[in-house]
């Protein structure tokens, strides 16, 4: 941030989770809608009310020190990361890259940052001929082995009219490729237009998500009140300059015009430990002037916010292009870092399908959704109910079985994001008679696991079989049943299963056996068989109220918030929970009811159901309910 040096402080960003807050004020916050700088700073009561999931560390060092050190963050405070790191032209492109690396095997690191982007951008100018050669080169390099890491930048108001960011010196070409535009207000007196800067960073980034940048701190010392004067705020002004601004990003935030609101700076609960000895942050002889001011604007904060977040609410898309066939029993994707869900196959009234579509700005946050069909080299052969995983790493959607059995495809560029032609192509697995999993049969399920490439298939009545190389890259795709001793859950239909990559656990809710339906968790210790003996766990419920018990409901998860989301099911409403500590690694999971469903579609059953992370959207295509459908809906925030 302005007159902050890049160093090691922690900004908290959105969290992906429903979580449970504190009672303490009586807030119903929505905390994927919120953002803190500094988690490490603010008291827990306060983390806990906003709902602090992820934060923005910056750090100049090199990327193994900085991941070691962030690292510890994520796991202390159960929070993702966004890092800002320097923009130069010696280190940044390289350490960019291994940034895209070291995201792989480090979950928790969502995006690579630049803070102060135009100040950065126009230093880079004076030491390089095309400074915007560097800055897309360091995209690139974000991207390289992990496409899914995200690349954004801080943008000042007063910096979208700068001669730096237009065509002849940043091109536009460039500036399409930001996925975040972290949207400040400088000066005090320009925060009532802020729906106009939202408006205008869009137009410069057309491709990024928008976060409204709010600074709830004494700022009289920092800038004048006006961009054109010298005079600065009095106390009073701050105050209601900050307010009125907080005001319109919840409204823009509301509308789906912002994704999120980030305050600055942390230290909340704990103001008088900030940096006030800084003569620019606050006049020594009013330091207690300038605390007082800062805590009233967080309790004020907390008033606007306070049953003014916009809730968990569906919205049902109106794509253009033309549609896919209704249809049921599909596999879908999601490539949450370019908004895109990709969908095979399924079923219409006259059988099979082996088709593939493409629908673009899939949350309907990001542009006009649009349909489009994938001309793809070869295809599957007709496929219902067969199970579609994504590989962000290679860029592959892998599908598993369905009706025509065990075979394992491969769709490369199932995105459509560049300009190498789509690929179906049938893996050669390799495996003996009694390692071989059975053909589909309706008690079956599948995960994957994208940091070590096992695609999981469990059968409640068979057991658990591994399939390595599952993107068909690095080695032989090999299947290998697992030895677990039989004391896992009943033998069911119609359940769903999620996997956690971080602690290597796979859980299995719902079902039905016997004419019964179930609403029991169980999770399975070692489920890509690595790291030690398979076993299953009966997970107890942290809460008294929990899901009706349900059959043919799909499932989501998110890693980065260990957090599970069911929706609808056969005789259910569409309603959608949400269980976080979904793994019961550190404590039980507790459930919440997202959203009763009312407003929403129709009960749907054999739908497809996938999950934007980054703006933590679950989007549902197809199904039936009194007929076949191929509408989309999205509910946002679904964690």
């Amino acid at each position: 941030m302005k007159g902050i040096t890049i160093s090691k402080l922690a900004l908290a960003v959105v969290s992906m989770a429903t979580v449970a807050h504190s009672q303490t004020n009586g807030l119903a916050l929505s905390s994927a809608s919120i953002s803190t700088w500094g988690v490490q700073t603010n008291t827990p009561q306060w983390n806990g009310d906003l709902g602090v999931t992820y934060t923005r560390q910056g750090c100049p060092d090199a990327p193994s020190s900085c991941m070691a050190f962030t690292g510890r963050i994520a796991v202390s405070d159960k929070v993702k990361v966004v890092l800002a790191i320097p923009l130069n032209a010696t280190t940044t492109a390289a350490y960019a890259h291994q940034y895209s690396q070291l995201s792989l095997t480090s979950p928790f690191l969502a995006e690579i940052s630049i803070d102060d982007f135009a100040d950065q951008y126009r230093a880079l100018a004076k030491v390089v001929l095309n400074p915007a050669a560097v800055v897309a080169q360091v995209i690139a390099n974000v991207k390289t082995d992990n496409p899914r890491l995200a690349f954004g930048a801080t943008i000042y108001e007063s910096d979208l009219s700068n001669l730096m960011l237009q065509n002849a010196t940043l091109p536009a070409a460039t500036r399409s490729k930001f996925d975040y535009i972290h949207l400040f207000i400088h000066y005090r007196e320009n925060g009532p237009n802020y729906s106009a800067y939202v408006a205008q960073a869009k137009a410069l980034f057309p491709h990024a998500h928008i976060i409204a940048g709010s600074y709830a701190v004494d700022r009289r010392a920092f800038l004048p009140c006006a961009q054109t004067g010298t005079a600065e705020c009095t106390v009073q002004q701050d105050f209601a300059l900050f307010t009125e601004s907080l005001k319109i990003q919840v409204q823009e935030m509301q509308t789906g015009a912002v994704d999120r609101i980030e305050f600055f700076p942390g230290y909340y609960g704990t103001e008088s430990q900030w940096t006030w000895s800084d003569p620019k942050h606050c006049a020594a002889t009013e330091v207690d002037e300038c605390i007082a001011n800062t805590v009233a604007m967080r309790d004020a904060a907390l008033g606007i916010l306070n049953g003014k977040v916009a809730p968990p609410t569906w919205l049902q898309l109106s794509p253009t292009g033309s549609a896919p066939v209704e249809r049921y029993g599909q596999s879908a994707i999601m490539d949450s870092a370019h908004d895109v869900m990709t969908v095979f196959g399924g079923s219409d009234w006259t059988g099979g399908l082996n088709d593939t579509w493409v629908l673009g700005g899939a949350d309907g946050k990001r542009g006009t959704p649009r349909w489009y069909q994938l001309a793809a080299v070869g295809a599957p052969p007709v496929a219902s109910y067969s199970t579609g995983m994504y590989d962000p790493a290679s860029d592959r959607m892998i599908l598993y079985g369905g009706a025509t059995g065990t075979d394992v495809w491969v769709l490369t560029n199932p995105n459509a994001q560049s300009t190498i032609r789509p690929a179906w192509t049938l893996l050669a697995t390799s495996t003996t008679v009694e390692n071989m999993p059975n053909v589909l049969t309706g008690y079956e399920q599948c995960t994957y696991d994208p940091i070590r490439n096992v695609m999981m298939v469990y059968d409640s009545t068979a057991g658990v079989w591994v399939l390595t190389h599952a993107n068909g890259l690095g080695g032989t795709p090999t299947w290998t049943m697992l030895k677990i001793a039989d004391s896992g859950p009943s033998g069911r239909a119609a359940f769903t299963t999620v996997y956690d990559p971080t602690s290597n656990r796979m859980i299995v809710f719902g079902g039905s056996g016997g004419g019964v339906d179930f609403n029991d968790m169980w999770a399975l210790t070692n489920a890509n068989g690595q790291g030690g003996t398979p076993a299953w766990i009966p997970l107890p419920t942290g809460t008294a109220t929990v899901p009706a018990p349900r059959s043919g409901h799909t499932a989501v998860y998110d890693p980065a918030n260990d957090s599970m989301t069911i929706f609808s099911g056969i005789g259910q409403p569409a309603d959608t929970w949400t269980a976080t500590h979904a793994t019961g690694v550190t404590q039980p999971p507790v459930w919440t009811l997202v959203n009763d469903g009312a407003s929403g579609p129709l009960p749907l059953l054999y739908e497809s159901t996938v999950l934007n992370t980054n703006s933590s959207s679950m989007v549902v295509f197809g199904g039936l309910d009194t007929d076949i459908r191929n509408t989309v809906a999205v509910l946002t925030p679904v964690m």
